[in-house]
């Protein structure tokens, strides 16, 4: 218990040292290339627009309403995403040959640019949150699954034979040997894919449906109302960042709980 307050107490700090860097950035970035106040606004503009002016209330009322379209409609692809990754990376790893036969599609499938793609997926499965979570889902299953099996597949030789010695089969090795070491893997795999199931689900905003951060983000810079946009990607970065320290923490928790070194 102990061990695993001092790592959270540790990761909580690398946060907010890793945010101050982030403001500073922000800030000398602006300065450095004398962007127009008009569109650049300092860390300190989004604080008076989210909590001193006279408005601010209905300005984070605002940001918190999309933040909340944003963050279910990246939670709702990123949890299919991995799941899905994961029931096929174990058949994967019991059938090499469906392996052969699928893994040529999804990789042409994750080549082809996401923008390319919304417009068709929304074609398919309409203006929703079932177009934004297959959006999300072709963001975060590819890598997870090659990440995922990787993991399935690190088993060695000997630990299967061993299993099999005593009468077990593929499966039985599967269930006691590979998911096990497979289990770093995968919270490798949760951990990464949270910026990119964030990324997926703005541009299937953006591009699609219209609602959430990504929909009113592309609302205010075509109105001019530039504290707006930053106010929103400064919230979904915030929130970003903080899914995925904890994550980090569940991940670094496990793998030690495991024996693995992180």
């Amino acid at each position: 218990m102990r061990a695993a307050l001092s790592l959270t107490l540790r990761r909580l700090s690398v946060l907010l040292l890793a945010v101050v860097v982030a403001l500073v950035l922000w800030s000398l970035f602006l300065a450095a290339f004398d962007i127009s106040p008009l569109i650049g606004k300092y860390p300190w503009d989004v604080f008076a627009y989210l909590f001193t002016e006279e408005t601010a209330e209905a300005n984070r009322a605002a940001v918190a309403a999309n933040l909340s379209i944003t963050v279910r409609d990246a939670g709702v692809g990123y949890v299919v995403g991995l799941l899905f990754a994961f029931l096929l990376a174990v058949l994967f790893s019991v059938s090499p040959m469906l392996e052969r036969i699928v893994m040529p599609t999804a990789m042409v499938l994750r080549s082809i640019p996401l923008i390319v793609l919304t417009p068709l997926i929304t074609l398919i499965f309409g203006i929703g949150l079932s177009g934004v979570t297959a959006i999300v889902l072709i963001v975060v299953f590819l890598p997870s699954l090659a990440n995922i099996l990787y993991g399935l597949r690190s088993v060695t030789a000997e630990h299967g034979d061993l299993v099999r010695a005593y009468g077990g089969n593929a499966w039985t090795v599967l269930r006691m040997v590979a998911l096990p070491t497979a289990v770093p893997a995968a919270l490798a795999s949760a951990r990464v894919a949270i910026p990119a199931a964030v990324t997926g689900a703005m541009i299937g905003e953006w591009l699609s449906t219209g609602e959430g951060l990504g929909g009113s983000i592309s609302r205010a810079s075509g109105s001019f109302d530039y504290t707006h946009m930053w106010a929103a990607a400064v919230s979904i970065t915030a929130v970003t960042m903080l899914a995925y320290a904890v994550m980090s923490i569940v991940d670094s928790l496990a793998t030690e709980r495991l024996g693995v070194a992180p």
